[in-house]
């Protein structure tokens, strides 16, 4: 489908926004990767209300900023309420590259939510999406401790979550190989699919790596037990093509080249790698995400969906497009120990990331339904924008 088709079905939802509030969530987790490390996460959850019915998403303002400002947030909602649904969405795809590519994300998803109950369709079927079958989670390790890595795969093991797993690897390439053979020793005799992700760390911005160095290290990498490698270098889009001959049977795949979609649809090439990420809160707008999977498709490659580390509405949003794009597997999941609070607030979605593979109910929108009283005294924050009253946190 094409996006003016998209926009047509989102088109004639006349009930005016009353109004928007953003949620803010401290998410307290340190998470080390090749380029620094998290220490805690700021979540927005914005709940759109229109029609007597709510639309739901989620992203991450910031990292390492629990007093972060939201006025930002506020001034964007503020410029939404009184707009009919299909008129604001409009507006946020107006504000493409002038707004933050995940706050453009959030309220577009969070639009077709609402769009979606209002029209009592399914969201998928709005955006065109026709895949069905169930999708495997990724279970995601990020650590550089070889225990730690050791016991979160035993875990994984035995609740079941071991089908696809996805390390963090750090561009040492010793160290590297540790952690893909601590998976490897502890899921023996299983049929795991390893994917490690680098963030560059093999040749980082401003570093002159050649690409046969780069090679080497990703044999070695394979070698240790490795089936695909995300993100292994900053490097030019023809050099991806090259570095993926170099590499053999190790499927690379690209995440940083496809950020924001709108862009990426116009510059991507055949043979950057065999599966190619399109990676949430930096998409910018999952209208245009449906665009660039049929891109991808004609390419010949395979495609994922990544996460940003999502604990929310979100997680289950990504989830059902995965299914419908009919990706190879989806990391937006459900955190244990992160997601607790999300789900005291649920009173309905469609998606259960517990049960591997994850299938999708049927639900119009995206079938997010919250307790959003528990969800303003589980959040730390929050500012309306709105009916319901005065800015407020």
């Amino acid at each position: 489908m094409t996006t003016e088709e998209i926009l047509e079905n989102l088109s004639g939802v006349e009930e005016p926004i009353g109004s928007v509030r953003i949620y803010l969530k401290n998410i307290y987790a340190t998470k080390r990767f090749s380029f620094g490390t998290w220490n805690s996460r700021q979540h927005l959850i914005a709940a759109v209300h229109a029609g007597g019915e709510t639309g739901y998403a989620e992203s991450i303002i910031t990292v390492n900023e629990p007093e972060v400002s939201l006025d930002s947030c506020l001034q964007r909602a503020e410029s939404l309420t009184g707009k009919s649904v299909s008129a604001a969405i409009t507006e946020v795809r107006r504000q493409r590259g002038i707004w933050p590519e995940h706050y453009v994300e959030m309220m577009e998803m969070a639009l077709v939510d609402l769009a979606g109950k209002l029209k009592k369709r399914p969201a998928l079927a709005l955006l065109g999406l026709k895949g069905t079958e169930p999708v495997y989670g990724v279970y995601v390790i990020l650590s550089d401790d070889l225990k730690d890595v050791a016991a979160k795969t035993d875990w994984a093991v035995e609740h079941g979550r071991e089908r696809y797993i996805k390390v963090k690897l750090f561009g040492d390439n010793e160290l590297d190989c540790g952690v893909i053979r601590t998976v490897r020793q502890h899921t023996k005799g299983r049929n795991t699919y390893l994917i490690g992700d680098v963030n560059g760390g093999y040749c980082m911005p401003g570093e002159d790596v050649p690409l046969e160095q780069i090679a080497v290290n990703l044999m070695n990498l394979r070698e240790a037990g490795l089936n695909a490698c995300e993100d292994p270098a900053y490097i030019s889009l023809n050099d991806w093509v090259k570095l993926q001959t170099l590499a053999g049977d190790l499927s690379l795949i690209p995440d940083y080249p496809l950020r924001p979609s709108r862009k990426s649809i116009h510059e991507i090439l055949p043979g950057m790698g065999r599966i190619y990420n399109i990676h949430p809160d930096s998409a910018g707008s999952i209208i245009d995400v449906v665009a660039l999977a049929g891109r991808i498709r004609e390419l010949g490659a395979g495609l994922m969906v990544g996460d940003d580390s999502l604990v929310g509405p979100s997680a289950t949003i990504w989830q059902q497009l995965a299914v419908g794009l009919g990706a190879q597997w989806v990391e937006a999941t459900e955190k244990d120990g992160e997601s607790e609070f999300y789900y005291r607030c649920v009173q309905e979605i469609p998606t259960d990331s517990r049960i591997n593979p994850i299938g999708v109910k049927s639900c119009f929108g995206f079938g997010i339904r919250l307790d959003e009283e528990l969800l303003s005294r589980e959040a730390d924050r929050s500012v309306t924008a709105g009916e319901t009253g005065d800015a407020h946190e």
